[in-house]
């Protein structure tokens, strides 16, 4: 063969061989980037919850498809304020939201309803009430639900003095409308006052009390004014995790599949956190002067009935066609 020949033939071969081997290389996948926000900063002990499930989609990405999927966290109110986040949801802008029922309720009126659940988060998927929830979602938002994060923690009413009864007759109690039908059911005289305010109603007695869930109120200080919390708790803290549905639509199946096991996990977890968070607060509260008042068992059994059967009432007649079904899913047989 002659030199020149042998040299092309040589050339070919390499050539050829570069060529297979480019093309036999496994494919990369591309990353996904979702980006989230929260209804809450970082500081807040809400904001917990959301880093136990973007913790353990890192760790589910990292064992089943390294590098195929990330969280990109946005931020908080400052980034979206917190009402108008489940709309910049519906419009793309953003990819997930943490946020919590009561923030997204003027889009969809029927989330209002799973405030008053019976049922932790985990036994809403098997009785089929987080399917029906997220039909909901999808069908009349465009957002599909992934689930709650808990919290699971209950209202309580905290009290410049304590309570004997279920009656609120005569007394003005600071509300959010969220639980505005259990206070005017019970007797009381609902008051609404943004969170920031109610401390300064306490101090100048303009409410004779306050509902919130447990955690936190020390943070607002309000245990400089109120004398006593009374059991039993009532509603449900609910803060939902949803994405975009178009953005869920175009997800492979194995994405999905990971941000579906993060929530359910994740799910377990901060209801468990947010239980031993509000065990830990009692004995504090106690220690700077709030009496833990436990209304007699009749008297408690009152208050829930009044509490629950207002709840419901205004439900079904906000979300007449959804409401009964809604009732049905989250509600023990008693």
């Amino acid at each position: 063969m002659k030199k020149g020949l042998r040299g092309s033939v040589l050339t070919m071969f390499f050539v050829s061989s570069w060529v297979m081997g480019v093309c036999v290389q496994p494919a990369v996948a591309q990353t996904v980037t979702l980006k989230a926000v929260t209804a809450w900063p970082k500081m807040a002990v809400e904001y917990r919850a959301f880093t136990l499930f973007t913790d353990l989609v890192d760790q589910i990405v990292a064992k089943q498809a390294p590098g195929e999927l990330k969280l990109q966290y946005i931020g908080g109110p400052e980034a979206v304020k917190a009402a108008d986040q489940a709309q910049a949801l519906q419009r793309g802008m953003v990819d997930i939201i943490f946020t919590a029922g009561a923030y997204y309720q003027g889009v969809l009126p029927d989330i209002d309803a799973l405030k008053l659940t019976d049922f932790n988060p985990w036994e809403e998927r098997t009785n089929g009430a987080q399917a029906y929830i997220n039909t909901l979602h999808e069908k009349k938002i465009g957002i599909h639900y992934l689930g709650r994060l808990g919290l699971n923690l209950q209202f309580h009413l905290f009290m410049k003095k304590p309570l004997k009864s279920a009656d609120l007759k005569g007394l003005n109690i600071r509300v959010s409308p969220l639980y505005l039908p259990a206070i005017k059911g019970l007797g009381g005289n609902p008051t609404v006052i943004p969170i920031p305010d109610v401390y300064s109603a306490l101090e100048r007695n303009v409410v004779d009390g306050a509902g919130s869930p447990l955690v936190g109120i020390r943070e607002y200080g309000w245990q400089k004014h109120v004398k006593a919390m009374i059991d039993p708790g009532f509603y449900t803290v609910v803060n939902p995790l949803l994405i975009n549905l178009e953005r869920w639509n175009k997800l492979s199946p194995k994405l999905q599949g990971i941000l579906n096991e993060a929530c359910i996990e994740a799910e377990k977890k901060a209801v468990a956190l947010f239980a031993d968070l509000a065990k830990q607060e009692r004995p504090l509260l106690v220690k700077e002067g709030v009496e833990i008042v436990a209304l007699p068992p009749a008297e408690a059994q009152k208050f829930l009935r009044i509490a629950y059967d207002e709840g419901w009432k205004e439900a079904v007649q906000k979300n007449p066609q959804t409401g009964p079904e809604l009732k049905k899913l989250l509600t023990k047989a008693r």
